[in-house]
């Protein structure tokens, strides 16, 4: 069963005590590649002691882990595609954890795997909070998948790429098993990330989509008014005027969301047809609600513009204000309420003071009087 299994070491100038570990991996069957992460010179006296139990991939300056780990996925690709599953190994972990991770893979391909120790619970939480998934730790020092996986491992972008592909495998909703285990206290193979790196790319993928939300309302906002002049050459209808401007510029503005977010927030990994189905649904719903608010929200200036072209004076009256907040109904209604004639005349226009002393308003201020609550805001 080890024998289809592939285990992909990155290294930075390793101490001694791998050599003997890739030896009893390699004692398993396993297929070891140790990619040497332009480690230096004084180093290379340990890849010459593993050669003859692990394939050792080399390059000569320093490029990251995340670097070396695709490096590794693409050499697993042009030369051992028929392999059952691969291991990203960056510490000395328990052979026989190594081993059931394996077993596990071989008997469940469509889960990923993910050894965690208790890491900070501010990287958790942070996690948590923006991709709804919880996790005692979001960097992982091992974690496995199937090779039918291997083509979307190649896409993880290289920084902080153990993370980077925990928050992928996330957004694709796979199925991900948490493996919890203590932490190792030795040295990693690799380099570790660093806190605020890691920080950086769990709100990367949130930036990206805000980004894209932002870009498309700026898009959809000018479209639209630049539209709505355009359109009075052709069309008389107000109504459909803006109904028209609306769902060109939300169908023009949503189509540039849809491939931003494809390309750059999600970078392909989601299922085009449900995807594309989802966006043209929020579409048709949004530009409704879009023309209508817009079509009411315009009437006060298409009435300011009318009116006075067909002779009908139009003086807009500003809303009264109690000092510098406007005064609402249900003030004027506490008033009323509360006998308060004196607050009353403060409050409304002289003739609906006027209306309010009169005998016909009798009716309206006993009801006001007898309801518990008045205030309806």
């Amino acid at each position: 069963m080890f024998s289809k299994m592939v285990i992909l070491i990155p290294v930075y100038n390793p101490r001694e005590r791998i050599i003997n570990y890739v030896k009893k991996l390699k004692e398993k069957n396993y297929d070891v590649i140790v990619i040497n992460d332009g480690s230096d010179e004084n180093y290379h006296a340990v890849f010459e002691r593993m050669v003859y139990d692990c394939k050792i991939i080399n390059y000569p300056h320093f490029k990251g882990k995340g670097y070396a780990l695709k490096k590794g996925c693409q050499y697993v690709k042009e030369h051992l595609k028929d392999k059952k599953g691969i291991l990203i190994l960056e510490n000395e972990y328990d052979l026989k954890l190594v081993d059931q991770m394996s077993q596990s893979i071989n008997e469940d391909a469509s889960k990923f795997y993910f050894v965690h120790h208790q890491g900070k619970k501010i990287l958790s939480q942070l996690f948590s909070l923006i991709y709804n998934q919880k996790f005692i730790n979001v960097d992982s020092e091992l974690f496995g998948f199937s090779i039918s996986y291997l083509d979307e491992m190649l896409e993880v972008d290289e920084n902080c790429y153990e993370v980077q592909a925990l928050i992928d495998q996330v957004q694709n909703q796979h199925d991900i098993e948490e493996i919890k285990v203590k932490k190792l206290s030795q040295e990693a193979f690799h380099q570790k990330n660093k806190t605020s790196q890691i920080i950086y790319v769990i709100f990367l993928h949130l930036i990206r989509f805000v980004s894209s939300s932002i870009i498309s309302s700026i898009i959809d906002v000018l479209l639209a008014w630049i539209l709505l002049d355009v359109l009075k050459i052709w069309m008389t209808s107000d109504f459909w005027r803006i109904a028209l401007a609306s769902l060109i510029a939300r169908v023009i503005s949503t189509i540039v969301n849809y491939v931003v977010n494809k390309k750059y927030v999600f970078k392909g990994k989601t299922n085009n047809r449900q995807t594309a189905i989802r966006f043209l649904i929020l579409t048709v719903i949004i530009t409704i609600l879009s023309t209508l608010f817009v079509y009411v929200a315009s009437i006060f200036n298409i009435m300011s513009e009318k009116l006075p072209g067909n002779g009908i004076e139009c003086v807009i009256v500003p809303r009264k204000t109690d000092g510098e907040k406007a005064i609402s109904a249900s003030t004027v209604r506490q008033a009323i309420k509360d006998n308060d004639m004196n607050t009353l005349k403060k409050l409304v226009p002289e003739s609906t003071l006027r209306y309010f002393e009169s005998e016909e308003a009798k009716d309206v201020i006993a009801r006001i009087r007898n309801e518990e609550n008045v205030i309806h805001y």
